[in-house]
Order: structure tokens, then sequence, then C-alpha cells
């Protein structure tokens, strides 16, 4: 039997299921992120309070279930047959630990900064710690503050970000996501309210955030600048990380002066010295996320659909 030249076997090919649209895969992942972040918590129920293991493991675990859940989404729900890495905005290069080391030291140095403003108009008293078990406390601090960051970074910047902004445009994206941001964080011991410096600069930072996971194409340089500022913040000065005053390892700070300038209770990112930090960190992270050297080409969708 001859065979026919004209035959072409992708003619029977079952044709590709249509795609959800970008909004809905949005609310999808929103609800696997807050159903990640509620669920694990059951570690605490097997620890005592003030304890860094839960945290530690809460955190872990969030990752884990959060990077699983976007990866199904995006091979499931996307038909996206890109590098997964890539695709989940963790692209694995030199660009990448490029992007983490810079983001870690601009963070850093708005801690610094607002440090030093605090120290100078106001008073800053650091108490060293010391111990046999301060190496081991140091990297039990670290990998839950790096996680942490990872965590907030792929919930609040990674697919969902994505989707959100094919359905609405980046702007969109930004200003919701960053409100959200925001809010979750009033949950947080000594939340000073909705209407508050703690809110606004919560809600500055996920845009600040946000904008370097626009300019550099992937989410390592707000990764690094996340973890920088909660662990320079926190483990290095022993300040509150929004209200959060567990991952005190190197030192431990006394402040004194009114709200506006230290943020009472819940740390620098209840007051006016957050602020002007944040303002003025701005232009920085445009010019170093403007270096070709710091950029990452947004991975190219493969699917059947074309996006």
């Amino acid at each position: 039997m001859a065979l026919d030249e004209s035959y072409n076997p992708s003619a029977e090919a079952l044709p590709a299921p249509p795609l959800l649209h970008p909004l809905i895969r949005f609310v999808v992942a929103g609800f696997w992120a807050a159903a990640v972040f509620w669920g694990s918590g059951f570690v605490y129920l097997f620890f005592p309070r003030h304890n860094l293991i839960p945290s530690l493991l809460f955190r872990v675990l969030a990752c884990i279930l959060t990077l699983a859940g976007f990866a199904f989404f995006i091979r499931v729900l996307d038909f996206n047959s890109a590098p997964l890495a890539a695709a989940l905005g963790l692209p694995l290069d030199r660009t990448a630990s490029r992007q983490l080391g810079a983001g870690l030291g601009l963070g850093a140095t708005m801690i610094v900064i607002g440090v030093a403003a605090i120290a100078c108009f106001g008073s800053l008293q650091l108490h060293l710690r010391h111990g046999h078990l301060l190496l081991l406390r140091a990297v039990v601090v670290t990998a839950t503050l790096l996680l942490a960051a990872l965590m907030e970074e792929l919930a609040f910047r990674g697919y969902p970000f994505q989707k959100l902004t094919q359905a609405f445009g980046a702007f969109g994206a930004v200003l919701v996501l960053s409100a959200l941001f925001g809010a979750v964080h009033l949950w947080n011991p000594e939340a000073p309210g909705l209407l508050s410096w703690g809110f606004f600069n919560t809600l500055f930072v996920g845009v600040l955030f946000a904008l370097a996971r626009i300019r550099t194409g992937s989410l390592w340089f707000s990764i690094g600048l996340h973890f920088g500022w909660n662990f320079f913040q926190g483990a290095v000065f022993g300040l509150a990380v929004s209200g959060l005053r567990e991952f005190a390892t190197f030192a431990y700070a006394n402040v004194h002066g009114s709200n506006a300038l230290t943020g009472g209770a819940y740390g620098l990112e209840a007051s006016a010295t957050c602020t002007l930090v944040l303002v003025a960190a701005l232009p920085l992270l445009w010019w170093i996320t403007a270096q070709p050297s710091f950029q990452h080409r947004p991975p190219r969708p493969i699917s059947q659909h074309g996006i």
C-alpha cells in the first residue's frame, strides 16, 4: 500500500484546550497562596511560642507548597513548557547571583541609613549578644529570613503577579498586590492599623519590590532586597521586623524617640524615617536595575497557544 504524501499526522491531533482567563488563574493562584500560608501554620501547634524552629519549619513547608502549586499551574493552567525555574521568575544563572547580591546590598544600605537617622535624631543602644549557641542561631535566623523573602516574593511578585499583569497591565498588578502586601502585615504583632505609616510604608515597600521584579525580569533582585532589609534590621541590629522581635541575633537594640522617628514597637516600617529611606532608595534601585548586566529577558512561554 502506497503512502499518501499529503497525509499530515498533526491534522488528527486533538485541539489544545482553551486557556482560562488570566484573572481566573490569578484568583486560583491567590487562593492557593492563602491556603498554603494558613495551612502551614499548623507547625506552631507542636512548639512553644517564641521558638525559632516552628518559624523555620513554617517557611520551609510554605515555600515547598507554593513552588509546587505554581509549577502545577504553569504546566496545567498555562500549558507552558518553558524551563520551569525561569517561568517561576527564578532563572538560575550568573545574572541571578548578581541580582541577588545587589538587592541584598541595597536592602542593607537602606537599613543602615534608617538606623543612623534614629541614632542621630533620637537614641539607639546596641547590646551585643554572645553565647555558645550564637552561630547555630545565626544559621537558623538566616535560613528563616531567606525563606521568608522567597515565600513572600513568590506569592506577591511571582505567578499571581504575572497573571494579574496579563489581565490588567503592570500598573494595576503593582497597585493591587502592593495593597494586599500591606494589608496582610496588618495581622502582625503591634501593627499600627490601616491609616498609619506602617500600612502605607509596607505598601510602598511592595511597590519597590514590584519595580525591581519588572525591571530585572526575575525575582532575584527583590528577594535579595527583601532579605537584606529583614536580615540587617532583625538579625544584625536587633530591631523589630514589622512587629516581630524573634530574629535578634548579633545584637539587641533599644531605641528612644518619637514614633515618627523610630516606628515604636512595630519597628522602622511604621516611621516617617522609613518613608524617607524608601523615597531615597527609589532612584538608586532604578539606576542599578538599568544596567544590562542586571536584567533578564522575560521567559517566553512555550505552549500551543503561543502566549
